[in-house]
């Protein structure tokens, strides 16, 4: 009997002490999403690595009245940690104007940076009460969510024009918050466990095309005027090279009308908001819808530094990426690109 005892004690301090190293291993601040992929980690590791997830918010609103339209798309990238707390969050905006006149032409503006892209040229700081620009600002409510659940960011309260109520907030941020916030639940309803991990951050890039050129309505035909936005959100480790990625899109239109008289649609989805019915499926080659194809390119991402990333051919001689993704990934690479550019 003692000598049994005395084996399950031992038994018992070994089980502990195991335990312990486990714990204090796998809350390592160097670990990376690179990391839980590579050979050799500890299966302990992998699933704590998997526990972090990423996610990827976009609202699009697109507004008409009279002879003027606006699209507006606010995109959020989100790190969440293991207890499913946000650790990590960038925002971006676009703001796009589109006006008609009487004959039924059509102006769409020459410029389509995004609100962070513009930087100092934004013109907000001049005329802040903090005397700071829209990235300071939007950074600072960033950080300001960091360490909530998805549920407190959900209920910050905000006055009826958007603007924040917390005074804590409001040291560091007077802008109207009520759409980041709501794009950053958006990013955490959509959270995934792809491949994140502690000590990653979170990036966002925005890439926008505007193919509208001399569009004219007439009393038979309306036009339509239409911008393509496209939105990557990725996680760096230490290395900066990619650990996770999501891609999206969305393809915000207004129509013009002969007498110039904008209207917009209800709503706006995304690439992935639409799903089996974006329709793509019957005319791929790999009998696959969109969402699979971006799946497919941002797994192709993954353990990848921004100028490996730059050196992807974008026309589809790269076997491997053909392998999983027959799509054009211009302009995904453009918004990959643009992410590892906010860093």
């Amino acid at each position: 009997m003692i000598t049994k005892k005395i084996s399950c004690t031992i038994l018992g301090c070994t089980l502990a002490a195991a335990l312990t190293l486990t714990a204090c291993g796998g809350s390592g601040s160097g670990s990376s999403g690179s990391m839980s992929t590579g050979m050799g980690g500890s299966s302990s590791q992998t699933t704590q690595n998997a526990a972090w997830r990423t996610g990827l918010g976009i609202l699009t609103e697109a507004d008409g009245e009279e002879r003027a339209g606006k699209i507006n798309t606010i995109a959020a990238a989100v790190l969440l940690d293991a207890e499913g707390k946000v650790a990590d969050v960038m925002l971006d905006e676009v703001e796009i104007s589109v006006t008609g006149d009487g004959t039924g032409k059509v102006t769409m503006p020459g410029e389509t940076l995004t609100k962070r892209q513009k930087g100092e040229d934004y013109p907000l700081a001049a005329v802040s009460s903090l005397k700071k620009g829209w990235t300071e600002q939007a950074d600072a409510f960033g950080d300001f969510l960091t360490g909530k659940t998805p549920d407190e960011v959900k209920k910050l309260a905000t006055d009826d024009d958007g603007k924040p109520k917390d005074a804590d907030l409001l040291s560091g941020c007077t802008i109207a918050v009520d759409g980041y916030r709501d794009a950053v639940v958006r990013a955490c309803e959509n959270a995934k466990a792809v491949g994140s991990a502690r000590g990653d951050r979170a990036v966002l890039g925005v890439s926008v095309r505007n193919d509208t050129k001399d569009l004219t309505a007439d009393d038979d035909h309306d036009v339509t005027a239409q911008v393509d936005i496209t939105v990557t959100a990725l996680t760096l480790d230490a290395d900066d090279r990619v650990t996770s990625a999501i891609a999206d899109v969305t393809e915000p239109a207004l129509t013009v009308s002969a007498d110039g008289t904008v209207s917009a649609p209800e709503l706006v989805k995304t690439k992935l908001e639409q799903g089996d019915q974006y329709g793509m499926r019957g005319a791929s080659a790999l009998d696959k819808e969109w969402y699979e194809h971006s799946e497919g390119w941002c797994d192709y991402l993954k353990g990848r530094t921004r100028a490996e990333v730059a050196s992807i051919p974008d026309d589809g001689s790269d076997a491997d990426l053909a392998a999983v993704c027959t799509i054009s990934v211009t302009e995904l690479q453009k918004a990959a690109l643009a992410a590892f550019a906010e860093e």
